[in-house]
């Protein structure tokens, strides 16, 4: 893919989350964060998720995409703020049973 040079105003606290990210990663720089992101973005922008209450607690949801929808059956949904990052590694999850379907790509 041909690069070209170009020029913004970003957020600073952006840039800088972009910059140490990179870092951490050990890429080229907060550009191939940026890049990452707007792949992101472009490869789900046309996404759309519907859900559905029904009764006895199951959500129902389906995911549209280009060529293709999920449609799935949720027994039930809890959302954790606050959480030991420690008890879902790779390594703890994977013998539970567990199988990592999604990751955010790095690059």
């Amino acid at each position: 893919m041909k690069r070209v040079k170009y020029t913004t105003n970003l957020d600073a606290d952006l840039l800088r989350m972009a910059k140490e990210q990179a870092e951490q990663e050990g890429l080229d720089g907060a550009n191939a964060v940026i890049e990452a992101a707007l792949r992101l973005y472009f490869a789900n922008r046309t996404t759309e998720v519907w859900e559905k209450v029904l009764d006895g607690g199951w959500i129902k949801k389906i995911i549209v995409r280009p060529g293709k929808v999920v449609i799935e059956s949720i027994r039930s949904r809890q959302v954790r703020q606050r959480y030991n990052r420690q008890y879902f590694t790779d390594e703890v999850m994977h013998p539970k049973g567990w199988r990592k379907v999604w990751k955010m790509k790095n690059g």
